[in-house]
């Protein structure tokens, strides 16, 4: 789903009273603001939402006795390693500034610049959406493999990546 989309389907959610009230002049500007600001809590919300699902799929298949049994002690830093940075690039998105700029927020987001910002967002879910369905192809895989390794380690780079996005993202928010 497309920034545009996303957009759409915030507008259409309005109720009546707000679509009667978006004919006011200078109340539409203002709203169109408050609805990019909801579509980018939306986008940041579903890239948190895969990436805990992701984290749900990891956690239940090495509670089966059968596959724990089978990692590799020398194996295990890889998995808690991919563990720790799932959860913290989740909580990264989760806590991370939004695209709004209330009156008295500390960090104020241009109505131009916002638009740029839920792109770059949706960009996150995208990660996040390959990282969940990389998780989902790790799970039936034998831990004692190479390529349940080298997959543990591909996935960990790309949680990197995610987690640089993160960064950069806070850098874009600093310049808006």
């Amino acid at each position: 789903m497309g920034v545009e989309d996303r957009i759409d389907k915030v507008k259409k959610e309005m109720g009546l009273i707000e679509r009667i009230i978006s004919y006011i002049p200078g109340y539409r500007g203002y709203k169109e603001k408050e609805v990019r600001r909801e579509s980018d809590r939306l986008v940041r919300m579903e890239a948190v939402s895969m990436l805990r699902e992701a984290k749900d799929i990891l956690r239940r298949s090495l509670s089966n006795p059968n596959i724990a049994a089978r990692i590799p002690s020398g194996s295990l830093w890889r998995i808690d390693i991919l563990s720790s940075r799932l959860d913290r690039v989740t909580q990264r998105i989760d806590r991370a500034v939004a695209g709004y700029a209330g009156v008295f927020d500390a960090v104020k987001v241009r109505e131009d610049k916002l638009e740029s910002l839920i792109e770059y967002d949706l960009g996150l879910i995208e990660k996040a959406e390959s990282i969940r369905s990389s998780i989902r192809s790790l799970a039936p895989l034998d831990p004692g493999s190479d390529d349940y390794g080298r997959m543990v380690d591909e996935l960990i780079s790309r949680i990197d990546e995610l987690d640089s996005l993160i960064d950069r993202r806070i850098d874009i928010l600093r310049r808006l």
